[in-house]
């Protein structure tokens, strides 16, 4: 990476890019407009992607007037390149399709600002760090207001979601900070240490401000958290705050090594270990049983997804595409097994709830072996210093990585941030493997600065036109689905038109769109929309509305067999069952009109509801339609 030794001149620009930096993290987590089509995910990137511009403007700025430059790269960085580059090769060069992606679009981006934090200087980590800290501080008091009714939450069947879509990312986000804030407080004094012998000022004010800052912001990190997240029900995160608090206690007392020592008689350690292990697994069994049916959702996903891999075995399906493979799949498990105690559990799945299997399932047995060759860099290179620092950075990386194993933290924004951040400390405290300098007033230099603000220029002018035309495209999207909503259809199918070009290959949009156009009368348009829908996302609401359009232009053998692919996905759901039982009625097959009517009259039902009951009393018509009342 490319680290700059700064002139006096622009001092100021580095302080910029610094303050800009910890801006980023600090208001990132926070904003979500109501006028972007999911906001919690789309106002994010969209701020990101202009948060990146102004960082390679300031980064550029800095560089152009610096004496001399220094390339500096570790294992680490080599490695997440060639990650990222065969992501990027795997995605558009080796798979069949490739769609729309936010994922992606933040890969490139996080890339860049990982590149900006390698060369911001070790002096200023403490402060971003901090401002990480101050970021969930606002989340927690934010969920709070949520919680006693002040600011609404983001999800209708949960009061607390923070800034997030539900309480899971939210629930991630806090405790990914969690980590950060009481490892900056156990080790305050080293922390603040580091952050007084960097200033010039040796001001006796400055330095109680200093300590008092690095010591009380942690200190109110963990205790706003502490009193959040226990409501939040995240079992993952409970999980991975215990380990990291442990671990974190352990680096600093030492309470375990010590006891160890005291501990001598064979017989003493085993029944230790033996003791431990019996917590530990109590815990786990609790766990579990607390929501076993959410447990239980999650192991069959793991086991589906299990199904993809071994189908894709080297390349996978695809950086992406889970969500565009993982319905058929599951939809194929039900269709061989019947209606297994899965049917109960099975819904809508657009992540593995398990980091670690989603990315073999897109990136192949060759991605893992190319993500494990950054973990064993991570784990093995010999570090210049093992600071404080270090340790509250690699158990920051293992808290996450331990919510990973049964959430989705990877798919959210501001917690990619804090990893590519402590990805970026790692690497600038690990020892260089290579170097090479660029020295004052060479050909060299001006070709290097030339080359970069040329490429700077370049870079920036056309991510801006992306970004403004991407932000214009979730707003107009945005304003087709409330159009929807009030039953203007044709009103919204101009604004879906208007969006088309920019998220042609986003299968969200194409499923809103095409089921507009199924509502709006127009089923054929409907179906090339639903189907382009299908190749980057598929779930029940496209099938039944292809269904629909099938139905309204009477080709009922492909109607029929859009609601079955439905009621194979999600076989404890009562609506597509309906819908097919209303096809087979309105095309006068009446003795599969009456088998399923009665199946559906004694379907489990998981959650009672007023559709529910619609549905079955359309049910009890239909047999008395056809003098075959139930119970006959």
């Amino acid at each position: 990476m490319t680290k700059l030794k700064t002139a006096t001149p622009f001092h100021l620009s580095r302080i910029f890019l610094v303050v800009f930096t910890a801006l980023l993290f600090l208001v990132l987590p926070q904003v979500n407009s109501p006028e972007y089509v999911l906001p919690t995910i789309t106002t994010k990137l969209i701020y990101f992607l202009y948060g990146n511009l102004i960082l390679l403007g300031l980064y550029s700025f800095t560089l152009v007037f610096t004496k001399s430059i220094s390339f500096s790269f570790s294992k680490i960085d080599i490695a997440l390149l060639v990650l990222v580059l065969y992501i990027t090769l795997n995605r558009y060069c080796i798979q069949s399709h490739y769609g729309f992606s936010i994922r992606y679009i933040e890969l490139l981006g996080l890339s860049f600002l990982y590149v900006v934090l390698r060369n911001i200087g070790l002096k200023n980590y403490p402060w971003l760090l901090l401002a990480i800290v101050v970021s969930g501080i606002i989340q927690a008091v934010y969920g709070n207001l949520q919680l006693l009714g002040y600011y609404t939450s983001n999800h209708s069947g949960f009061k607390m979601t923070g800034s997030f879509f539900n309480p899971g990312p939210y629930a991630g986000f806090l405790v990914s900070v969690w980590s950060v804030a009481l490892g900056m407080y156990l080790f305050k004094d080293s922390i603040t240490a580091q952050v007084e012998s960097n200033k010039k000022s040796s001001s006796f004010i400055l330095n109680i401000i200093i300590k008092y800052i690095f010591e009380y912001i942690p200190l109110l990190g963990i205790i706003s958290i502490t009193i959040v997240l226990p409501a939040l029900q995240s079992r993952a995160s409970w999980i991975a705050l215990i380990v990291s608090s442990a671990i974190l206690v352990e680096l600093r007392y030492r309470f375990l090594r010590n006891g160890l020592k005291q501990v001598t008689a064979k017989f003493q350690k085993t029944a230790l270990i033996v003791l431990a292990i019996g917590i530990v697994s109590a815990g786990l069994f609790s766990l579990y049983h607390y929501k076993k049916a959410s447990s239980d959702g999650r192991a069959f996903i793991w086991k589906v997804t299990s199904e993809m891999i071994s189908d894709n075995p080297l390349f996978g399906v695809g950086f992406d595409r889970f969500k565009a493979n993982y319905m058929n799949y599951q939809a194929d498990y039900f269709a061989k097994n019947g209606e297994t105690a899965e049917v109960l559990v099975a819904d809508n799945v657009y992540y593995a709830f398990n980091e670690g299997l989603q990315f073999v399932a897109e990136n192949g047995l060759l991605g893992f072996l190319m993500l494990l060759i950054v973990l064993f860099f991570l784990l093995q290179t010999k570090l210049t210093t093992e600071s404080e620092t270090t340790f509250i950075t690699k158990t920051g990386l293992f808290t996450i990585g331990v919510f990973a194993c049964f959430s989705y933290p990877m798919q959210i924004l501001p917690i990619k941030l804090v990893v590519i951040f402590l990805l970026a400390i790692l690497s600038n405290y690990s020892m260089a493997t290579f170097q090479l300098k660029i020295t004052e007033n060479t050909k060299q230099l001006l070709f290097y600065k030339v080359s970069f603000v040329l490429i700077a220029f370049l870079t920036m002018n056309n991510t801006f036109s992306y970004t403004k035309k991407l932000s214009q495209a979730f707003i107009t999207w945005n304003n087709a689905l409330n159009s929807h909503q009030y039953g203007d259809y044709n009103g919204a199918i101009q604004e879906f038109e208007l969006a088309y070009p920019i998220l042609k290959k986003d299968g969200d949009f194409l499923m809103n769109y095409g089921k507009t156009l199924s509502m709006a009368g127009n089923p054929h348009k409907a179906i090339v929309l639903l189907e382009q829908a299908q190749v980057y996302q598929n779930n029940t609401v496209i099938a039944t509305a292809l269904g629909d359009s099938y139905k309204a232009i009477k080709q009922y053998n492909k109607a029929e067999a859009c609601y079955k692919q439905a009621i194979n996905m999600t076989p404890g759901k009562f609506y597509g069952p309906y819908l097919l039982a209303k096809l087979y009625d309105d095309s006068k097959q009446k003795e599969k009109a009456i088998t399923l009517a009665k199946e559906i009259l004694n379907k489990k039902i998981k959650v009672p509801s007023t559709a529910i009951e619609e549905i079955l009393l359309e049910m009890k018509k239909i047999l008395t339609k056809y003098k075959n009342p139930p119970g006959f």
